[in-house]
């Protein structure tokens, strides 16, 4: 029976989010025929909102001609799935909600008006949605209809930790190293990482160093950052098997964000790179984010001075508690899902 369904995968930065490919890995080796997509977005000049809006449109014609028997949509954009759910026919669909996308999209644009276009969609593939998956527990407390929704955490593969891709990376005995894995944007907290790299540009250049392995809206003004400073590195998006190169050289994974509406959401279970920093045994620092044993969680106004005791040797960050990995909890997680969904 297995092999005569098939299911879809969709994630729109597909690349740049590896549950979906991890999920899909999964469906694989449980016997399903997997169909994975993620956006081309052609459209590569002109302004970042009309250039967003057309590929979105694009994506929505390529999603609607993908044939499958179940659909799993990684949620952020929603609205380019919206039709999928309009349309859906006998299709059953699975919605993961790795993040709240309409309440991004208001710390994002600042827009009220694209806050309750984007929660409307939102609502509505919720209601419609065959079943929910959340990648936090603390997502489920987001709207009273996602209660029930189960948790699949973005726990780290097995594999992450044997990738020791040999990339050529300077690494200088001595000096304790920050990393920043991740998209450089605002509700990222791309302001308290400009705050950090600003208070270390060429201080403490013989005992530390910031390194930054990402890229996103802000990126080109980080790097020009970087650029006037010896002791942070700006690698901007490397390939996916290179990035466990990188965490285990550092001395410190960070997570900086902003503390708003978003941060109840986040936690280890959800924000992926907490995870890979935690399976290489990295203390973590991270901010506006929500409580958790596996990490050191500071105010946001406090992030930069944090670092800058931790340089001196102030404050201390205990190695965190081990992880699961994705094939020991998550797996059977997803497993589950699909067990429901036949029984519908």
């Amino acid at each position: 029976m297995k092999k005569s369904v098939t299911i879809a995968v969709f994630s729109y930065e597909l690349w740049r989010h590896p549950r979906a490919i991890k999920i899909a890995k999964t469906l694989t080796k449980q016997g399903f025929k997997i169909k994975l997509w993620g956006s081309r977005k052609p459209i590569k000049k002109g302004p970042r909102l009309i250039r967003g809006f057309l590929n979105y449109i694009f994506a929505m014609f390529e999603v609607m001609a993908i044939k499958a028997n179940i659909l799993w949509i990684e949620n952020v954009p929603d609205i380019i799935f919206l039709f999928l759910f309009l349309l859906k026919g006998d299709k059953k669909i699975i919605y993961d909600r790795r993040s709240p996308w309409a309440k991004e999209v208001k710390a994002e644009f600042k827009s009220n008006i694209l806050y309750k276009i984007s929660e409307v969609v939102e609502r509505y593939i919720i209601k419609k949605a065959s079943k929910i998956v959340v990648a936090s527990s603390p997502m489920r407390l987001e709207y009273p209809s996602l209660k029930d929704a189960v948790v699949i955490p973005n726990f780290p593969e097995k594999t992450f930790t044997k990738n020791d891709n040999k990339e050529n990376i300077e690494s200088i005995e001595g000096k304790k190293i920050f990393l920043y894995v991740g998209k450089i944007s605002i509700v990222e907290g791309a302001a308290i990482l400009i705050d950090v790299a600003k208070k270390l540009c060429n201080r403490y250049n013989n005992v530390a160093e910031l390194w930054i392995v990402g890229d996103g809206p802000v990126g080109t003004f980080v790097n020009s950052i970087a650029k006037k400073c010896r002791n942070i590195k700006f690698f901007g998006w490397v390939k996916r098997e290179y990035v466990p190169r990188y965490i285990k050289l550092a001395d410190y994974g960070l997570v900086p964000r902003n503390k708003n509406m978003l941060s109840v959401f986040f936690n280890h279970e959800g924000i992926h790179k907490i995870g890979e920093y935690i399976s290489y045994k990295k203390p973590v620092m991270a901010c506006g984010v929500a409580p958790s044993p596996y990490y050191l969680n500071v105010n946001p106004s406090d992030c930069s001075k944090v670092i800058e005791e931790l340089i001196k040797g102030n404050v201390k960050v205990k190695e965190p508690p081990n992880i699961p990995s994705w094939e020991e909890y998550s797996e059977k997680k997803v497993a589950e899902i699909i067990n429901e969904i036949f029984k519908m």
